[in-house]
Order: C-alpha cells, then structure tokens, then sequence
C-alpha cells in the first residue's frame, strides 16, 4: 500500500521534455484485499478497500482532499497551466500543516517527498505568486523535519526573480543564445538558467529556434528571423484514425488459470546491494582477458558518435539509433531524427522525424520501427526511414471505451492511479514485416491489421485467481548465483523446465518429508528454500494436511492483486506469430495469432523489456535478463536498473554507463568491457565488440571461447 504514496508524491522535478532511462511513474501495483470470505470480485471493492485503508493511515498521510488537489496540481502542470497548478498548491497548504501537526503521527512519514513543496513552489515561481511562496516559506520553517524544504523554499523566490529576468532579456534581445543567458544574466548557475527557460517553452511564454548546438529565444509573440522560424518544430495536423470499426469490440479476459505456467525465479524490483559494473581509469578494460586482441583508437573530431543520438536499437540489418529529443543538426526543424548503420558494407544515413518520439518499438527480426507520440499518435516508418502510415491511438473506439471504463476523464481514483493520456495508452508493438501493430491500454491489448481491421483484444483480469500470496523480501530472491545453488540443491542445472523443477521437488519431499522420514528436517527446510527461490511459491502457504501432495499444487497456483493488472511492455514474437505482454504483476503472457492466450510465464515483478528472436525468449526486468527457449530456463543474469539490452550477431550485450557485459545469444556469460568515459555506442560487428565513447573507438577481436560459462 505504501508504494502508492511514494509514487504520488515522489513526482519528477525535471523540466526535460524527453523520457528518462526509466520508464515514466507508473500506478502501484498491488491492492489492498478485503479480509477472508469477503467480496473482492469488482474494481469498485478493490478500489472502496484502498480508500478505507487511505482513511486508516490518515496519520502517515493527507487526507483525500488533499490528493485531489494533488491530482489536479499534476493535471494542470500536463496541462501547462500554470496558474491553476499554483492555486492547487496554494489551497493543499492548510492542509499539509493539518496532517503535519497531528500528534498521532512520527517523523517516519516525511521520508517522502512533497510535490506541493518542490513542484507547486516552480509553479508560483513562474506565476509570480510571492504570496504564496511566503505560505511555503512560513510552513516549512514552522516544522523541524522539513529542514531539507527551507533550501528549495529559498531557492523558489531566487527562482520568481530570475523567471521576470529571462523574459525581460529575451523580450530585449530577440533572437540571443541559450548558452549566453548565464552571463548576459549575471547568473551563477547556468544549468538552472536552462531549466527555467525550459518551463517558460512549455508554458507558451518564449520559442526556442536551434541554432547551430544551442537555441536562440524569442518571446512567443516576436518576430523571428526567417533561419530561427525555419528551425522551429511545428506538430503536423493530427492524421485521424485509419480504423475501419468505429465501435469498441470485446475484449477477451483472460483465464489465467487455463494457461500454461511456466513459473520463473522471481525478480527483485531493486537489489539491496548494488551490482554495478567497477570503475577503471583506463580508456577500454578487458579485466578478465576474454578477448586476445583490443585495438583502440581515437575518434577524429569530424567522426565523433553525436550524443543527441542517444537510444540505440539492433535490427536484422543494422542498427537504429534515435535523437528523440531533437538536438542533433539532423533534427533541425524536426520531431527528432533517426539514424540507420548497417551491419555489412554501407554509409550510415540520417532521417529527420516527421513528429516527436515519445516511445519506440523496434523488432530485432524486423524491417522498419513504429513510434508513439506523447499525444497517442503512431507512425509506422520502413526500412528506408521513410513514413508508411500513421494513425491516431486516443480515438480508437478501443482506448475511448476504456477511458469511460475507468473514468479516466473524470475526477474520480483510477485518473490519479493511471495518469495521463499517453501513460494509459502505455504500450506499442510492431510485427516484423509491418503488417500488424498493437497497443495496450491500462489493462487491454488489441491488435491491429496495416489496413485498420481489428483482430482481437484480450484484457488482464481484475479479480484475485487464488490461493497464494507472494511476500518475498529482497534478500530471499538472491542473486544468480544463489539461484544455481538452489538448482544444485535439486541435483539440477540449467536448461531446465518447472517441470523438471516439479518432478525433482515431488522426488524429494518422498524422501525427505519429516512425517514420513525423521530427522530430515534441515534438508527438507533446504529444499523448501530452494523451491521458493526457484519458483517464487513458499510451500508453507499451501500447508494444507501436511501431506506431501498438498505442497505438489504449487505447479497449478498463481497470485494476483485486487484491480487492473496494467499492461507495461509488449512485443511481437522473433517470427511475428506470436504476441508477450508483460504486465505489473511481473506476468508476461504469450498469445497467438488468433488472440488466444496460451503460456503464462511468472517472473515476479514488471518486465521492462521484451525481445524474442528465432531461437530465444529475452525477458529483462530492473534487476534480472530471463533467457528462456520455450519453457526451458536456459539462463539467468542479474543486471542494474539502467542498462540496455542488445541482441546482435549471436550475443547478448547488457550496455551500461561505463561499461558493457557480453554473453552468448543463450545468455552463458563472455566476459565485461570497462570504459573510463560514459559510452556512446556499442555493437557486434563482423564478429567483433565495437565500443565507441565520445573521443575513442575499442575493437575486441578474438574471443577466448573456452572460458564461455555456456547453459
């Protein structure tokens, strides 16, 4: 339950108009449950048990009113107003000094952020509403544990002078630099300076024109010359929808239980200790010598990888790689702009972007990409970069029909747990050979024909199925390495099947059940253990008669939450036959042509990517990269929170900061490249690891094959 309010109030301070490496604040996903017997079969049950708990906690939390206004404080900033932003935060002060003052409560509450404090100061700093930075400035001084606030309350009215600034300079100098604010301003800070022009862009108040690296400003209603009016990014008319029903279908709900189970070790959301690559001083470090030969060079200026491309995407020919944030040259004028290098012989080419990514899906398999709007507009591009068609998402009779399901327009609890327009409709997925297309819409997944002709369209269930609930800490997930010692426990390595796993756990419960076989305690808790760790189930919340077979229903069990199951991450399947969709109860189900549900693979928490090729299923969450062929666990590697996963030529690359882990295309692990420099680019190529920083290129050659740890 807690995990709600960290989301709500821990939001975002950024003023970056572009997706961060991580995806965007998404909803809790767990609910609170009635007691034993009681009826939790409606989303109204789900949702009435968490405001009564809401109610409970009122002492650890603001009331309901004040999340109102927090929903309409997040609602007006999406909706650059500002002013009605600032009037939320005005009117949750009084309530904030209510909650802060009730004795009843500790100091423990305050370990979350407080959005009307950091966010709703930045609105009245843009307003110029210095009466109410003075509220904030008076409630965050009148209470000890806000100490951390007095700064950025400070920092606000530093901030409501420098907004007047900026727009008496720029309505001054039409046409200046981004980069000569800070000293045509007498400012200390120029990253700030930046990010306050930023709000003033989204507000309306100034444009920004590329010019050459940086901007050049104008007040909205200047006149721009006609190299800065050239350079700025007009959104192209909305294209409408190419649908061919105008009514929503019914989605198909899906009966977990009928499915197979292929339960996984479960997946942390964050590891306790941090298994983050080590450091080096060196440009390029091979630590363990996996490869025989390492060339470095350095990058001329003139051929140095343009930061602004910044996502990278492996595809059957070659590479993709996107400025999403339109700051390259390329993008002048543009969306954004997309960058294609071959794999064989070939100069790379550059496309600007007809409008804004806001996410991408590209199939390694496939020829082409499709992109997502923040505004729910797809656009399906081929494999010369070029336009093929688009569509408009938010008025597929689909995502209007959801939108009325949850009330999603309204003022109502599901607007504040599924947020806006473009993180409801949460997902995009494209076939290989562009014929298909899907999306995904809180708790919905339809599939669309090229043409505009509906397929099918399944939904996630709402209600608990049964049985078990899955409370495990972080340290009883273990590492990988903990996982292989609960599979030697069973006397089994990978590849291995739950099958496998079952019969070997059925084996030896006979042997070693303390009814049966005395003084086999210690083993038979081990091998309990190790079941837990291998499946995610504890046998001692089955515990029905004692009996042996009570335990042996693990196989046929699954545990859910009360409400939607939101659908986080989608993909076609390496052939295109088949759809995986990963959702926030750690589920990824695999569907097939026709829109049957037919597996079930359980990995214990939200799946962030998924990637299938011809042979191998890749299914990587925030701490784990699952490599599965079928139902059979070919390998587990724990990775970080950010970093990127690339298929190509035969390897799996893990691409982090400053470094990249290698392994083979059935996840056995190469070997790991260090770089002292953040890095740029990173691919096979001709069979050799080639990692480029901004200033130097390293080529690994030669693999030293006998030290592959192969599954």
């Amino acid at each position: 339950m807690f995990g709600i309010f960290k989301k709500i109030f821990g939001a975002s301070n950024s003023a970056d108009d572009g997706r961060s490496h991580e995806p965007p604040p998404q909803p809790a996903t767990s609910y609170p449950r009635k007691a034993e017997g009681g009826d939790n079969s409606s989303q109204g049950a789900a949702f009435g048990d968490m405001q009564a708990d809401i109610d409970r906690m009122s002492t650890q939390m603001p009331g309901g009113d004040y999340f109102n206004l927090l929903t309409k404080l997040q609602a007006a900033i999406s909706d650059k107003n500002y002013r009605a932003a600032a009037d939320a935060a005005n009117k949750s002060l009084p309530l904030l000094r209510k909650w802060l003052k009730d004795p009843r409560g500790d100091d423990e509450r305050l370990s979350i952020s407080i959005p009307v404090l950091s966010q709703g100061g930045t609105m009245m700093a843009i307003t110029g509403d210095r009466k109410g930075l003075e509220a904030v400035h008076t409630l965050v001084n009148e209470f000890d544990h806000l100490d951390e606030y007095c700064a950025v309350a400070e920092k606000h009215f530093q901030d409501m002078d420098l907004f007047e600034n900026i727009r008496a300079l720029v309505a001054a100098k039409p046409g200046v630099l981004q980069n000569k604010m800070k000293t045509e301003l007498g400012a200390t800070d120029g990253r700030q300076v930046s990010n306050l022009i930023s709000w003033l862009e989204k507000a309306g108040e100034i444009t920004r024109a590329k010019s050459g690296k940086t901007y050049a400003l104008y007040m909205a209603d200047a006149k721009m010359t006609q190299a800065d009016a050239a350079a700025v990014y007009t959104e192209p008319p909305r294209p409408g929808s190419h649908r061919q029903e105008r009514r929503s279908g019914r989605a198909q709900e899906i009966e977990l239980n009928a499915l197979d189970l292929v339960p996984l070790p479960p997946s942390p959301t964050n590891w306790s200790n941090s298994t983050e690559l080590p450091a080096t001083t060196e440009t390029f470090a091979d630590p363990d010598e996996r490869w025989r030969e390492m060339t470095v060079q350095p990058i001329p200026a003139t051929e140095r990888p343009d930061p602004a491309f910044r996502k990278h995407f492996t595809t059957r020919d070659g590479i993709l790689s996107f400025d999403d944030l339109a700051k390259s040259e390329d993008s002048h004028g543009a969306g954004g702009a997309v960058m294609f290098t071959p794999e064989m012989e070939g100069e790379a080419f550059i496309k600007p972007l007809a409008r804004r990514p806001y996410e991408m899906d590209i199939h390694p398999e496939g020829l082409g990409f499709a992109i997502r709007t923040k505004g729910n507009l797809l656009t399906v591009y081929n494999e010369k970069l070029e336009m093929d068609f688009e569509t408009d998402l938010e008025v597929a009779p689909e995502v209007v029909a959801n939108r009325k399901r949850f009330d999603l327009d309204g003022e109502g609890k599901h607007r504040m747990l599924w947020g806006e327009p473009h993180l409801a409709l949460n997902c995009i997925a494209l076939s290989p050979t562009r014929d298909r297309y899907l999306f995904t819409h809180v708790d919905e997944a339809w599939c669309i024909d090229r043409g505009g002709k509906r397929l099918w369209g399944i939904r996630m269930p709402e209600c608990p199925i049964e049985t078990y609930t899955r409370n495990l800490s972080v340290e009883e997930f273990g590492m990988a390495s903990d996982i292989e010692d609960a599979l030697s426990v069973f006397d089994l390595e990978m590849p291995v099947t739950p099958k496998e796993i079952r019969e070997q756990y059925r084996k030896l419960v006979r042997e070693l059940h303390p009814d049966i076989h005395p003084g086999q305690e210690d083993r038979m808790k081990a091998v309990n253990v190790a079941y837990k760790s291998l499946t995610g189930v504890s046998p001692a919340n089955l515990e029905g008669s004692g009996r042996a077979e009570d335990l042996l229903r693990l196989s046929a069990t699954i545990t859910t939450g009360g409400g939607p199951d939101r659908i986080q991450s989608a993909a076609f399947s390496g052939n295109g036959e088949t759809v995986l969709l990963g959702t926030s109860e750690g589920r990824v189900i695999r569907i097939d042509r026709e829109g049957k549900p037919i597996t079930l693979y359980e990995v214990g928490s939200a799946p962030i990517r998924i990637l299938e090729t011809d042979r191998y299923l890749y299914i990587q969450t925030f701490t784990r990269l699952y490599v599965l062929d079928g139902d059979r666990l070919v390998a587990l590697q724990d990775c970080t929170t950010k970093c990127d996963l690339l298929v190509d030529e035969g390897m799996v690359l893990l691409v982090e900061n400053k470094g990249v882990r290698v392994f083979t295309e059935a996840g056995g692990a190469i070997g790991v490249i260090l770089t002292k420099a953040p890095i740029r680019r990173t691919g096979i190529e001709h069979g050799d690891l080639v990692i480029a920083t901004r200033t130097h290129r390293g080529r690994f050659s030669d693999l030293v094959t006998a030290t592959f740890q192969n599954p």
